[in-house]
C-alpha cells in the first residue's frame, strides 16, 4: 500500500494534500484506481467509525487524481461522499494550478446538478473566481448563492451590503426571478429593510445598481408565470417594496388585467388594487374594465368578486356614460356559481338600469338573467323585463357525487418478489388503508411460509434503511427508535418498517415483547385511543413474526370499507382449526363439534359477548394457541385474537379503521 493510500485509508487529510501535492499528474493518475477500490470498500459500512474518518481525504483525493472534467465533478458530487466530505478549500488547493477552461468546464458541470446533489456554492463560487468564467446561473448556483448570502449575517452588515459586493449582481438577480420554488430561500427570517429581500433588491434599485426597468419587468414577468406559493409570496414582497409610479402602472395595465384574472389570490388582489386606483382616477379605460371584470367576477374567491363589484359600483355611480359598457359585465356575475354574488349584482344592475342608453348592452343584461337562481329570476322578471322562467325547467337535477361503492381488497401478493414490490413502494410513501392490509397480509404469509426466502426478496428494498446497517450503533439506535413507551408509530410507512426490522431480527425480542404489553392510558384523546389500537396491532404482528408466525391474519378485511364478512372470518378459522390451531374464550357451553356455518359464527358471537360481560377486565381475552398448543405456550397469545374481534366489528361502522390481526 502507498504512503498516499495509508494517509487516506487513516483519515489524515493535511498529509494526503501534501503527498499530493509533490505529485505528477501521471503519479496521481496511477492511484485512482486503488481509490475506487478504496471507496468501494467503504460502502458496505458508510456510517462506521472508518468511514467516517477516511472519507473527507478520499474525497480529496479521488478529485485530484483525474484529468477528465466529467469525471471529477462525478466525483465531487457523489452522493455517498456527501457527508462527511471535504472542505470546499482543500479541491480549490488542489485544483487551482489546472487550466481555466478546465476548471470552468468542471464548475459548469457541477451547477447543472440539482441542488439536493448538496454540492457547497463556496466551492462553486471558487472555482468560478479561479477560472474567471462567466458565473453559472443554473438552479443549484443561483439557490446556493441566496442561501449563502442570507447565512452571513453572522459577520455582522445588511444583507443589502453584502450584494453590493457581489461582482456579478446584476447576473445572478436577474436568474433569482426565473428560479422555481426560490421563495422559501428569499423569505425565511425575512423582515422589513436591508435585511430583507425585498428590502435589498429595492434600495439596489433605487441607487443604480440594478436597472429599474429591467427589474421591475422580472418581478412582474415571475408573477405572472406563477409557481409556490411561497414564490408568490416573495415576489409580491419585492413588487410592493420597489413602490412603482402611477406612470409605471399605467404602462402594465395588460399585465395587472392578466394577474387579476389568472393569478394566484394574494396577487390578484394586488393587481385589482392597482387596477382600481387606476379607474377610480380615470386612467383605465371602459372597455378594458369591463374585460377585466368579465374575468374576476368569475373567480370561485368571493372576496375578489365583491371588491370588484364595489369597484363597478363606484365607477358607475361617478360617470353615467359608463353603464352601456360596464352592466353587461356586471350581468356576467348572475351565471357565478355563489348565489350571494348573484344578488349583490343584481342588486347593482337594478341600481344603474336607467342610465342604459344601448338597446343592444340592454338585451345583453335581460338574457343574462337567464343564468339567475328560480328565486332572484322570479325578482329579474319585474325589475328587469327578464321573461318568466318556465316551470318545465324546474327539474331537480341532482349534484352530488355518487356514494362511494366498495371494492374487495385483492388478495395478498402471490409472490416474495411481488410482495418487495409493494412494500418499496409503501416504504416510499402512505398508502392508503386498502392497499396498506393487502401489504401487511402479505409479510404475514410469506414469513411463515419461508422468512428466508421473503428477506432475499426484500434485499433491494432493506439495503436502502438505515437500520440494515452493520454497526454496533446502529443495534443501540434500532433499540431506542422503536420503543413504544417513548413514541408511537407514525402513519403505515412506520408501521411496515417495524414489521421489517423484526423480520430481519434487528431488534430484540424483548423490546419486541415489551411493545405488545402497552396498557391504554385513561388520560389519551380520542386519537391517542384509536392509535394505541393500532400501534397495538403492529407490536403483535412484528413480535408473532419474529417469535411464531402466523399463516395468515384472521382480521384481514374483505372490503375497502374495512368490513370483514362473516362467512370468510368462518373460512379462515376453520382454517386455523385444520392447522391445528384451538381457540379458547371464557365459555358458558361448549360448542357442539357438528355445527352449520351459520350456527357456528351465532355461537362464537355468544361466546365473545360473554366473555366480555362477565370478565373483570376491559377488553374480551380471546387467544389462538400456536399448532401443538401446550399449556406453556397459551401465555404468548392470551391476547392474540382480542383487536380481531373487537376492532373487525367496529370497522363496520368505521370505514378505514384499521382491523387488527
Amino acid at each position: 500500500m502507498s504512503g498516499l493510500m495509508d494517509a487516506v485509508r487513516a483519515g489524515r487529510t493535511a498529509e494526503t494534500v501534501a503527498l499530493l501535492d509533490g505529485m505528477t499528474d501521471a503519479e496521481r493518475r496511477a492511484e485512482f484506481p486503488a481509490l475506487k477500490e478504496l471507496r468501494k470498500e467503504l460502502r458496505a459500512a458508510r456510517w462506521g467509525a472508518e468511514s467516517r474518518r477516511a472519507y473527507p481525504a478520499l474525497h480529496a483525493a479521488g478529485a485530484a487524481c483525474q484529468t477528465g472534467a466529467a469525471g471529477v465533478a462525478t466525483w465531487i458530487a457523489a452522493a455517498d461522499m456527501r457527508w462527511p466530505g471535504a472542505a470546499p478549500a482543500v479541491f480549490l488547493h488542489l485544483l487551482g494550478d489546472r487550466d481555466p477552461a478546465w476548471l470552468a468546464d468542471v464548475v459548469h458541470r457541477l451547477a447543472q446538478r440539482p441542488a439536493s446533489s448538496g454540492v457547497r456554492f463556496e466551492l462553486m463560487a471558487g472555482l468560478v473566481r479561479l477560472a474567471g468564467c462567466p458565473v453559472p446561473t443554473s438552479d443549484a448556483y443561483v439557490r446556493g448563492w441566496a442561501q449563502h448570502m442570507a447565512g452571513l449575517w453572522q459577520r455582522g452588515g445588511h444583507l443589502t451590503d453584502r450584494l453590493r459586493g457581489e461582482p456579478q449582481l446584476r447576473e445572478l438577480v436577474r436568474a433569482l426571478f426565473t428560479t422555481d420554488d426560490i421563495g422559501g430561500v428569499l423569505g425565511w427570517g425575512s423582515e422589513e429593510g436591508p435585511h430583507s429581500w425585498h428590502g435589498a433588491l429595492a434600495l439596489l434599485t433605487a441607487d443604480g445598481r440594478l436597472d429599474r426597468a429591467e427589474t421591475v419587468d422580472a418581478c412582474v414577468a415571475r408573477l405572472l408565470r406563477g409557481g409556490s406559493t411561497g414564490d408568490h409570496r416573495a415576489f409580491l414582497r419585492v413588487l410592493k417594496a420597489l413602490e412603482l409610479t402611477r406612470e409605471e402602472e399605467r404602462a402594465r395595465v395588460a399585465d395587472w388585467v392578466a394577474m387579476a384574472s389568472d393569478a394566484a389570490s394574494p396577487v390578484a388582489a394586488h393587481a385589482q388594487a392597482l387596477l382600481g386606483a387606476l379607474a377610480l382616477d380615470g386612467a383605465l379605460p371602459h372597455r378594458s374594465l369591463a374585460q377585466l371584470s368579465a374575468a374576476v367576477l368569475f373567480r370561485p374567491e368571493r372576496k375578489l368578486v365583491r371588491t370588484q363589484l364595489v369597484l363597478l359600483g363606484k365607477v358607475l355611480g361617478r360617470d353615467t356614460g359608463a353603464a352601456d359598457a360596464l352592466l353587461p359585465a356586471v350581468a356576467e356575475a348572475f351565471g357565478h356559481e355563489d348565489a350571494d354574488v348573484q344578488e349583490r349584482a343584481l342588486k347593482l344592475v337594478e341600481r344603474h338600469l336607467k342610465k342604459l342608453r344601448s338597446a343592444g348592452a340592454r338585451a345583453s343584461v335581460v338574457a343574462a338573467a337567464e343564468q339567475l337562481g328560480p328565486a332572484l329570476r322570479a325578482r329579474a322578471t319585474g325589475s328587469l323585463g327578464a321573461a318568466p322562467q318556465d316551470a318545465s325547467a324546474l327539474v331537480h337535477e341532482e349534484v352530488l357525487p355518487p356514494v362511494p361503492r366498495p371494492a374487495r381488497l385483492a388478495p395478498a401478493p402471490s409472490s416474495a418478489a411481488e410482495l418487495a414490490e409493494e412494500v418499496g413502494a409503501a416504504l416510499a410513501a402512505e398508502s392508503d388503508c386498502a392497499t396498506f392490509e393487502r401489504t401487511l397480509d402479505g409479510l404475514v404469509r410469506h414469513a411463515f411460509r419461508d422468512a428466508a426466502a421473503l428477506r432475499e426478496a426484500l434485499e433491494p428494498v432493506v439495503a436502502r434503511r438505515w437500520w440494515a446497517e452493520t454497526e454496533e450503533h446502529t443495534a443501540v439506535r434500532v433499540e431506542s427508535r422503536f420503543h413504544r413507551h417513548y413514541r408511537g408509530l407514525v402513519g403505515t410507512s412506520d408501521a411496515l418498517e417495524l414489521l421489517l426490522v423484526a423480520l430481519h431480527e434487528k431488534l430484540s425480542v424483548t423490546r419486541l415483547h415489551s411493545g405488545t404489553q402497552a396498557k391504554v392510558s385513561r388520560n389519551l384523546c380520542g386519537h391517542g385511543a384509536l392509535s394505541h389500537a393500532f400501534d397495538s396491532r403492529m407490536w403483535e404482528a412484528a413480535y408473532r413474526i419474529r417469535t411464531q408466525p402466523l399463516p395468515f391474519l384472521l382480521a384481514t378485511p374483505t372490503w375497502s370499507t374495512g368490513l370483514l364478512e362473516p362467512d370468510e372470518l368462518v373460512t379462515r378459522l376453520e382454517e386455523y382449526g385444520r392447522l391445528g390451531a384451538m381457540m379458547k374464550v371464557p365459555t358458558k357451553s361448549a360448542i357442539p363439534a357438528k355445527t352449520s356455518r351459520p350456527c357456528f359464527m351465532l355461537l362464537i358471537a355468544e361466546e365473545i359477548v360473554f366473555a366480555w360481560s362477565s370478565a373483570s377486565f376491559s377488553a374480551v381475552v380471546v387467544s389462538v394457541l400456536p399448532f401443538g398448543s401446550t399449556a406453556s405456550s397459551c401465555a404468548f397469545s392470551v391476547l392474540w385474537l382480542t383487536p380481531a374481534f373487537a376492532f373487525t366489528s367496529i370497522s363496520s361502522y368505521v370505514p378505514g379503521l384499521p382491523n387488527s390481526c
